[in-house]
């Protein structure tokens, strides 16, 4: 137990000797200090600080009245007991007064004991007051601290709804200060509108004495604005009795203002998903437009929608949704012209002609800028309040109007979202336009506009159900060089004309045009297949003996065609189309017109897959080997080069005939890998006749398929880079192969050159020979075709044509080389001419590797 700290202000040791005795009584430890003078006493309680003061009332220069003043200012709740022997009932009545606690006669120390535990008592019972007190002191501080600087209206109301407390708060929610609300009636402060609301909910809250929570109403401000206001109370109860309500309400405008922008803003996205997902479904566009307008209203919350399509200078309102009189003041009957009418100002024609998004926040502001007020007046009378107007496209080509029977302010966010639905809308109509595009292109030809081949095949699947149908496969000769040289807008026009024309070869002829170069035609028959025949051929000799008008200028075309007769060349559609195109093949191998499908076609076709078939495994089992034909200087004679040329060695056959297995590969895409094996062999085998004649080149043929192959420079470039630039290797194509496209040709022989191989125009004088082209290419040699040296005998118009095309290329600077030499007077003759090389077999058939070295290459 801490000791009891006793301050005794006593003049008289003795006496305060006799005061510690007595003391000693209390059962606890005493700490004692005597004092007898004022300095000595405000020492003393500023550094001894004590539980208690006991003070003699009579001291000399210093009396007890001096003291208890002391004690009073210096350390005031400290318990002051005046202990005398001459202090009288009234003085003793006076100190009490003025603030001792309690006074004891000297006479009757026994006392003292119970008066200081009494003293000590009510010293404790005071402070615990005075804590008690302060902190009620505090927290009513606080609590008024809290009351008034809360943004919340504080409010407590009667049991009349009357009010009787605000904070200051309600100045800024409502607009009135504290003392000018205090008296009124709730029922002043709350919106009309939710009144009901309040006479319906009020009664059972006051019956069953209840609060309530986050009771959402609308009030006026004192300005006249609406405000939204959330309020939390608690029922005030007296016994018995209600005596009213008090708390809290604040103002949720903002908050609501933004739960509203945020649910405008989730329509505007359940709008745009919506019009999304019917992009997809939507069969043509009129069906999008009319779904669009209808999820505007139903989704997007506004009371109507339109979309206005161009036509011409005026825009018309093609697909509108919602409340019939707003449609009725938004539709006009006639389309609105875009510019010099009567609707300039409108703002859809703004937004239209402006392409930018026109809003009209408030048909009833009487400032707002832009609406006339013919306009403004005939929208309030309809019911239209605001308005949103959004061009389609850019340059736009329609426009999108979204009214409301509200006044409604867009911010930006809305309005990026709606500009968003605008470009969906675009988009999705686009794309139908697309796909509308894409369906047509699905069965027409996108050159012609005529069907293409499953059109066709329904058509004829269709005429094979009611008899005998015609089906003929047909080609232009020469298009490819006819693109090349002409150009390919010219080659388009040539193929439109063309199908306009077969369309009149007979009434009830169905004609489609499945790729470049080729139709297809199907008519229903009624005579005999070979009679159909006879009939079709005269028709298309005569239909090539007249030309046709292209760009202004007359063409003649030359065309090959195969038929087939159902149901006994097939019966079914591929099957008859099938075996119409062995018939063309037929024909173009014939050079003939027209060519009727038969049996001995059927075995070819079997033929021609037997080949396809054994020619893949020819590929991975090596039966392909080269034969090597040499040429020679017309001049000297001596041995200049050779041709490498492909042969099948088939297991079962023998050797089988280039011109039976070479278009097979063409036609499979087979001969780009066997070109590959071929160059490959060639570079190998003229490596090793180097060694015994230097400066020996081996020519290898190219086909078209080769020549385009994607990695074919690649290919080239890897099998060439040993010889750095010079290559023993000349590259053989066709005039064809040029002519298909020119400017590519050109780049590809610059690059083979480049490796150093020498590129000669094979079979030249046989195809769509034009000086402009060799002018262009990157070419050495031209080789003349064995047909020409085959008649150079016979006709003295081939020598001239021979001559003519030797003295070309020698101004070209080119070489040439004669083939199918196989005669002495055709070697003279072309050495008379000036011809550099030549080949045939007067000089050496193609022989195989090893004995062509031993043949020619032996010392």
């Amino acid at each position: 137990m801490a000791p009891l700290k006793v301050l005794m202000v006593e003049d008289s040791a003795a006496d305060a000797e006799l005061l510690l005795r007595e003391l000693r009584r209390l059962d606890r430890p005493i700490e004692h200090l005597r004092v007898h003078s004022e300095d000595m006493l405000q020492d003393a309680l500023e550094r001894f600080v004590p539980d208690v003061v006991l003070s003699d009332y009579s001291m000399p220069g210093f009396g007890g009245s001096d003291a208890l003043e002391i004690v009073i200012k210096r350390a005031p709740g400290t318990p002051f007991v005046f202990v005398s022997g001459t202090i009288g009932e009234e003085r003793a009545i006076e100190a009490l007064q003025r603030g001792a606690w309690d006074y004891v006669l000297k006479e009757n120390l026994r006392r003292l004991p119970m008066a200081i535990e009494r003293a000590l008592r009510m010293a404790a019972e005071r402070a615990e007051r005075t804590a008690i007190q302060r902190a009620l002191h505090e927290s009513e501080e606080r609590f008024r601290g809290i009351v008034e600087s809360s943004q919340d209206w504080i409010w407590e109301v009667d049991a009349e709804l009357r009010v009787s407390y605000s904070n200051p708060a309600v100045a800024d929610i409502l607009g009135y200060e504290p003392d000018e609300l205090h008296g009124r009636v709730v029922y002043e402060l709350i919106d009309p509108a939710d009144h009901v609301e309040v006479a319906i909910r009020l009664p059972v809250i006051s019956r069953d004495a209840q609060g309530w929570r986050r009771w959402r109403l609308r009030g006026r401000h004192r300005n006249g604005h609406r405000r939204g206001r959330e309020s939390t109370g608690r029922p005030l109860i007296e016994g018995d009795r209600l005596r009213g309500f008090r708390g809290i309400c604040h103002d949720v405008t903002e908050r609501l203002r933004q739960e509203a922008h945020i649910h405008r803003l989730a329509r505007i996205h359940a709008v745009l998903s919506a019009v999304g997902n019917m992009a997809l479904r939507a069969a043509d566009r009129d069906e999008l437009l009319v779904a669009a307008c209808r999820i505007a209203v139903e989704q997007g919350g506004f009371t109507a929608a339109g979309i206005g399509v161009r036509e011409g200078d005026a825009l018309r309102v093609a697909r509108t949704y919602g409340d019939p009189g707003l449609i009725a003041a938004v539709a006009p009957d006639q389309p609105m012209p875009l510019a010099g009418g009567s609707y300039d100002e409108h703002p859809s024609l703004r937004a239209f002609n402006e392409v930018r998004v026109v809003s009209v926040p408030d048909y009833a502001d009487g400032d707002i800028a832009g609406v006339p007020r013919g306009l403004r007046e005939t929208m309030l009378e309809r019911g239209v309040r605001s308005q949103i107007s959004l061009p389609l496209g850019n340059p736009p080509w329609g426009l999108l109007a979204l009214y409301s029977d509200a006044m409604r302010v867009y911010d930006e966010e809305e309005v990026a979202l709606l500009r968003r639905l605008a470009d969906e809308l675009d988009y999705a109509v686009d794309f139908l336009a697309r796909g509308e595009r894409l369906q047509y292109l699905a069965y027409h030809n996108p050159t012609t506009g005529l069907p293409n081949r499953a059109a066709f095949q329904q058509r004829v699947g269709r005429l094979l159900e009611h008899g005998d149908v015609a089906v003929v496969a047909l080609v232009v000769l020469g298009f490819g060089r006819i693109g090349g040289v002409r150009g390919r807008d010219f080659a388009n026009s040539l193929l439109v004309a063309l199908g306009e024309e077969l369309q009149g070869l007979r009434g009830g002829i169905h004609v489609a045009h499945p790729e470049a170069d080729t139709f297809l035609l199907t008519f229903a028959t009624h005579d005999d297949a070979e009679n159909e025949c006879h009939w079709l051929e005269a028709r298309l000799d005569e239909f090539t003996r007249h030309s046709l008008l292209v760009h202004g200028e007359r063409v003649h075309v030359g065309l090959r065609a195969g038929m087939a007769v159902g149901p006994g060349h097939g019966s079914e559609p591929d099957a008859l189309e099938r075996n119409a195109l062995a018939a063309l093949a037929d024909a173009v191998a014939r050079h003939g017109l027209l060519r009727c499908y038969s049996a001995e076609l059927s075995q070819n076709t079997a033929r021609r897959i037997a080949l396809e078939r054994d020619l893949r495994q020819a590929i991975d089992g090596e039966q392909f080997v080269l034969h090597f034909q040499p040429k020679f200087d017309a001049a000297s004679g001596r041995l200049a080069g050779a041709e490498a040329l492909l042969r099948w060695n088939h297991p079962g056959e023998g050797l089988i005939s280039p011109a039976e297995f070479v278009p097979v590969l063409e036609e499979t895409g087979l001969l780009v890998g066997v070109g590959r094996w071929v160059l490959r062999e060639a570079i190998a085998t003229v490596q090793a006749w180097r060694d015994r004649c230097p400066g020996m080149r081996v020519a290898v043929n190219v086909s078209a398929r080769e020549l385009r192959h994607a990695d074919f420079l690649d290919a080239c470039r890897e099998l060439l880079a040993p010889f750095e630039g010079e290559a023993p290797i000349d590259i053989e194509i066709t005039e064809g192969v040029i002519i298909e496209d020119v400017e590519q040709s050109r780049c590809l022989l610059q690059a083979l050159r480049a490796f150093g191989c020498r590129v000669a125009i094979d079979d030249f004088g046989t195809g769509y020979s034009s000086l402009n082209y060799l002018v262009r290419l990157p070419v050495d040699t031209l080789k003349i075709d064995r047909s020409f040296v085959a008649m150079l005998e016979q006709s003295p118009e081939t020598v001239t044509l021979v001559t003519n095309t030797i003295g070309l290329a020698h101004a070209l600077g080119l070489d040439v080389v004669a083939e199918g030499v196989e005669t002495e007077a055709q070697a003279n003759l072309l050495r008379g001419l000036g011809c550099e090389l030549l080949q045939g077999f007067l000089l050496g058939r193609p022989l195989p590797a090893e004995t062509f070295a031993e043949r020619f290459l032996t010392a």
